[in-house]
């Protein structure tokens, strides 16, 4: 099944607004975003065939669009950024599964709308965005995920501003990705993310103020297994309060310490299992942001976290670290590193959580106008701890492989088509308990226009 199901956490604050934690977001505002545990949750699943765009990037948000061959229409004082793209191809193993296999050809259509203000002083956008997919031999498969989004900024002097965003998104768990219990058809998950935010700066100190809210509502649409969680055992809503004090260096180098909080409180305070799994976490990073040119960027960190739960008495904690941006200090080459590791919440009823470990980088190169290729490579490991007061359940690591590769012909800069290769594989050291065993291969046309 080819599915993004990006879980994004907001953080509820009760003095600045509301801002959602995009990765989308992260790209079009050329800033670096480091993701928080509950939204890494479904972050880490990423999508099958989910190549970087080789087609000509947007301007930064702000920025003018005055020349006739950019992308974007006018439309009074902003900018519409239209984009659509179609994938058609053939999954040999759509359920993920050891053999024998089911194979199914495909079609997945995502369209995107994205509007942005071009004002002197403060910024606004809109985004609305879907994932289509079209199974026709595995029809159980076939989803619908969406995204409205509201974003901006409020400049309120030269060195201070706030943020703000609220959203409603829709995604769906992908089969043969971390922490999926098997389904015939997978689960849905609902999130609705507020976040507001608070930057200051004095001379080259800085520090920024943030706190959020997500809200999770999940819809089972086929029967899970007894060692899944239903819909009702997963609902949720979880809080985050973050504080960041930096120094800039120079003006491409900045330092920082970023400490956390975060809450996650469940719907039902006894789940089908007979457990409570309110938990309080906290974590200290400290890192930096380098931005060695004008398309490059790059924010690294390393810290610790733990997460208390407090019924149960236990305390899970991790080293963790993460690099996310983009690099591009060879002309010809984008490369965008994806490195994190947090604390994430459990869909398995034997298991309290797990510690999400991910690796990858995917990538741009310019062959010679009008070649491009595409693909990128990613190792997700799931090391899950046992529930406490669970008999027999051992400590569980999950691992999945990724690699991908394409190549894309421009028809005009706007217009983009070519064949993309994926292959995927997951392991467990538990099979016989529901792990992950499989391999799997997808073959695809890929059709990207922007206006």
């Amino acid at each position: 099944m080819t599915i993004r199901a990006s879980r994004v956490q907001l953080i509820w604050s009760p003095v600045v607004g509301w801002v959602l934690m995009s990765c989308a977001a992260s790209v079009a505002h050329a800033q670096v975003d480091t993701p928080s545990p509950a939204r890494q949750t479904l972050d880490q699943q990423t999508p099958q065939l989910d190549l970087p765009d080789a087609s000509t990037s947007v301007p930064a948000a702000g920025s003018r669009n005055d020349g006739a061959n950019e992308l974007g229409i006018s439309v009074g004082a902003f900018t519409l950024y239209p984009e659509l793209t179609l994938l058609t191809g053939y999954d040999d193993n759509v359920f993920a599964t050891p053999a024998p296999t089911v194979g199914s050809s495909f079609v997945v259509v995502r369209p995107q709308l994205e509007l942005r203000s071009e004002w002197i002083r403060h910024q606004v956008r809109l985004l609305a965005s879907g994932g289509f997919g079209f199974y026709p031999a595995a029809s159980t498969q076939n989803y619908q995920n969406y995204l409205l989004q509201v974003d901006g900024r409020l400049d309120i002097r030269y060195d201070m501003y706030a943020t703000g965003l609220v959203a409603f998104r829709r995604s769906t768990e992908a089969l043969g990705t971390p922490n999926v219990s098997f389904a015939q058809a997978p689960t849905v998950a609902d999130s609705m993310p507020v976040e507001l935010g608070f930057n200051h700066r004095f001379s080259r100190l800085f520090y920024e103020l943030a706190a959020s809210a997500t809200k999770y509502w999940y819809y089972d649409y086929s029967t899970i297994t007894s060692l899944g969680l239903p819909a009702a055992s997963r609902n949720l809503t979880e809080y985050e309060e973050r504080f960041r004090v930096g120094y800039e260096v120079s003006d491409n180098l900045s330092f920082f310490i970023a400490p956390s909080m975060n809450q996650r409180v469940y719907v039902e305070t006894i789940n089908i299992a007979g457990q409570q799994r309110d938990s309080q976490g906290w974590t200290v990073n400290a890192g930096a942001t380098w931005t060695p040119g004008p398309k490059s960027k790059l924010e690294g960190a390393i810290g610790t976290t733990s997460q208390n739960y407090t019924t149960a008495g236990t305390t899970t904690s991790a080293f963790i670290f993460s690099l996310v941006g983009s690099w591009n200090g060879y002309e010809p080459l984008t490369l965008r590193p994806a490195i994190n590791r947090t604390i994430n919440e459990s869909a398995l009823s034997n298991y309290q959580n797990y510690v999400s470990t991910v690796v990858g980088v995917d990538f741009i190169y310019d062959i010679h106008y009008p070649w491009k290729a595409v693909g990128g490579l990613s190792y997700n490991q799931a090391a899950y701890t046992p529930a406490p007061g669970v008999a027999g359940v051992s400590p569980r690591t999950d691992t999945f492989i990724k690699a991908s590769i394409g190549l894309l012909y421009e028809v005009r800069p706007q217009y983009s088509i070519g064949p993309v290769y994926e292959y995927s594989q997951g392991t467990s050291t538990d099979v016989a308990g529901g792990g992950p065993q499989f391999t799997r291969n997808l073959f695809s046309i890929r059709l990207v226009a922007k206006r």
